[in-house]
């Protein structure tokens, strides 16, 4: 795809020097998902994390939640200083489905447009689904920009963003991909979550080089590291398609996986990029405060390595 649009070469040519990352910490909400989201938010602004990427269903926030319950919730957000940067939902998927089915994904959507115009959330994830990008072809592209258009323009009415999840299977499976069908749905209002770890199973780049065709398409980043195993009932284990067949992977805290996120978070400081980066680990809890021990390891390994990046 054409990377000419104010992407991050266009920033490091002038002025690489001059510019401070100002990436953030935040909380996947799901890693606390045994308690309420007022609890979990308590939770992440004790730890540290500026902002709380909160899930879209249950026990979080689901579609039904009424707009005075999400009034209280930002104001108990404020009050904490936590940013809400994402609601990370499930609706979407175009590409293979009846009209009818396609309508009432943009029906499902409409509420978290809502809810996150309350709570000064700019990003709702949203996917198109889709044959794996290796998989696909012209006509699944078309299908799903017309349908993220429709999408685009709902949220537009709220001055929200839909997020496109970079993910294994999908028609986003790597940063190419992902560029593509924004640049055809021609929405300024569509953005890109890059995903390292996704992007480690899809088998698709995800250091400097992925930075620089996102470029500007680039809104939020989510975090989370894995490891190829052969034993899939290793705990945190599951198996998945990639492009090279069916593989085996495991859970692992940041920093003791497979991926390796120095070179995009360095490229990311050289551009400047100025977000919130959700860590996402779902290594498996134990205990009681499991969740908690996960959710303070993970801040501070994500800390330290936002801060080799910036070179403090």
């Amino acid at each position: 795809p054409d990377t000419a649009r104010s992407g991050p070469s266009t920033f490091m040519k002038a002025s690489a020097q001059s510019r401070q990352m100002a990436l953030r910490p935040a909380l996947y909400s799901r890693i606390l998902d045994d308690r309420s989201l007022t609890a979990a938010a308590e939770v992440a602004a004790d730890i540290g994390y500026d902002g709380l990427e909160v899930m879209g269903r249950e026990p979080h926030l689901p579609a039904e939640t009424t707009v005075e319950t999400a009034r209280t919730l930002r104001d108990h957000f404020d009050e904490l200083g936590l940013a809400v940067p994402c609601i990370y939902t499930s609706t979407g998927g175009y590409v293979g489905r009846p009209d009818e089915e396609r309508e009432t994904e943009l029906d499902a959507l409409e509420p978290f447009l809502e809810l996150a115009a309350v709570l000064d959330c700019p990003i709702v994830k949203h996917g198109v689904g889709g044959p794996p990008e290796h998989r696909a072809d012209d006509a699944d592209y078309e299908v799903a920009a017309e349908w993220l258009g429709r999408a685009a323009d709902r949220a537009a009415e709220h001055g929200r963003q839909v997020g496109l999840e970079i993910h294994a299977g999908t028609l986003t499976e790597s940063a190419e991909g992902t560029a593509k069908l924004i640049d055809m749905t021609d929405r300024e209002n569509v953005v890109a979550i890059h995903d390292a770890g996704n992007m480690y199973i899809a088998e698709s780049d995800f250091g400097a080089r992925s930075v620089e065709v996102l470029g500007d398409r680039l809104a939020h980043l989510h975090v989370k590291d894995l490891a190829p195993v052969e034993d899939e009932t290793l705990p945190g284990a599951f198996t998945t398609g990639t492009p090279s067949g069916e593989r085996t992977f495991q859970h692992r805290h940041l920093g003791e996986g497979a991926v390796d996120h120095a070179e995009l978070f360095a490229a990311l400081a050289e551009m400047g990029f100025d977000g919130y980066a959700t860590d996402e680990c779902a290594v498996p809890q134990e205990g009681p405060d499991g969740d908690e021990q996960v959710a303070r390891k993970e801040y501070d390994a994500l800390s330290e390595s936002l801060a080799r990046a910036r070179g403090n």
